[in-house]
């Protein structure tokens, strides 16, 4: 009888991860001081009397129709309110909508094909609009011939929107004191993002409002090269304390602006996370004002919908993003606006160039 592979594998690979020296330094590009994660270095998140008021920022988008050379979405973003336990009541509506499209042009430089990119926003509303960034800074250019491939592009208006949407928090519901935590890291990945995030960074250090990013998943790993969050998690079982803190890097990447910490919020939650303080304002803050930030957070982490995660980052995920339902639903919209067009007829053979793998997925699941 043939060996079974599967047991093969598991076994092979289980032996491969376990049968390595550790270095518990985080592996990264930035420059700044890079901290050693060891028991010592834990440091007890402890209870406060009055807890910071926060603001939680979070986006969703989803594809309605592709094809090789365009791309429409439909695009959330939302922030939640809450101060420990309590919501807080916006002064403005928290949930912003809108439509995009992209679409690729081919042209010509220094003899080369190049592509660019150029996107287009719609509001569901006139009220949404004012929270929209501005088209120009959603262009962006390759060298590439694989045309409006992956994720990034989709979720382009979205994540620009999200700051966008900080901003006007910041201005208008926060004051000093306050906390506004962004869905992820600090870290800006898209050409011009940096302009919006700087734009939040000095209003809100300006008027005193707290900038972190809280990050539900991470792949960053040690210089052993073990998954960081859970290197950290197993060091962690020989800290006496259940909720705490780690440094971890002054900075992770050179687009990053963050301070990057790993915490744990809850004693009996399973999850860590990534964690991270807009550096300036981290270097200014004395160890008691750093436990009042994070025990703010912890205070609002106990639901057991997620026990360790914060509500108000459940919330905001939870009415930024576009359920099936809805999606079938807008769908149906787009596709029943095309039909009213006499050009989509045959435009609509573009869309079915990526059509297929899915009409054959139905088939045969």
């Amino acid at each position: 009888m043939s060996e079974d592979p599967v047991k093969s594998l598991i076994a092979e690979l289980g032996a491969h991860l376990s049968q390595k020296e550790h270095s518990d330094v985080i592996l990264n590009n930035g420059k700044g001081k890079q901290f050693l994660i060891a028991p010592s270095e834990f440091q007890e998140i402890k209870p406060i009397i009055s807890h910071k008021k926060i603001a939680f920022i979070d986006g969703g988008d989803a594809p309605l129709e592709e094809s090789p050379n365009f791309l429409i979405t439909i695009n959330r973003v939302y922030f939640s309110l809450f101060q420990g336990k309590k919501r807080v009541k916006p002064k403005a509506n928290p949930r912003v909508q809108f439509f995009s499209y992209v679409v690729s042009k081919i042209y010509t430089e220094d003899g080369k094909k190049k592509v660019s990119y150029d996107t287009r926003l719609f509001p569901h509303s006139p009220e949404d609009k004012k929270y929209l960034p501005s088209e120009i800074d959603l262009t962006s250019k390759t060298e590439g011939t694989s045309i409006l491939q992956g994720a990034r592009l989709n979720s382009l208006g979205r994540r620009f929107a999200e700051w966008q949407l900080a901003i006007h928090v910041v201005e208008n519901e926060l004051e000093k004191g306050d906390m506004i935590v962004m869905d992820g890291s600090l870290q800006t990945s898209f050409k011009n993002e940096i302009k919006y995030a700087s734009k939040l960074y000095e209003l809100a250090q300006r008027k005193g409002v707290i900038v972190c990013g809280l990050a539900k998943t991470s792949r960053l790993i040690t210089e052993s090269g073990d998954p960081l969050l859970a290197r950290i998690s197993e060091i962690a079982e020989d800290v006496s304390f259940g909720k705490w803190y780690i440094k971890v890097a002054e900075e992770v990447s050179a687009d990053d602006k963050g301070f990057m910490m790993v915490v744990k919020f809850h004693p009996k939650s399973r999850f860590v996370f990534r964690f991270e303080i807009l550096r300036e304002q981290f270097s200014a803050m004395s160890p008691e004002e750093l436990n009042s930030v994070l025990e703010s957070l912890a205070e609002n982490a106990q639901d057991i919908a997620m026990l360790g995660y914060p509500y108000g980052a459940i919330d905001a995920d939870r009415f930024a993003q576009v359920r099936m339902d809805e999606l079938s639903m807008y769908k149906g919209f787009i596709l029943a606006e095309m039909l009213r067009h006499p050009e989509w007829k045959k435009l609509q053979k573009y869309s079915a160039s990526l059509a297929a793998h899915d009409v054959l997925n139905g088939v045969t699941s």
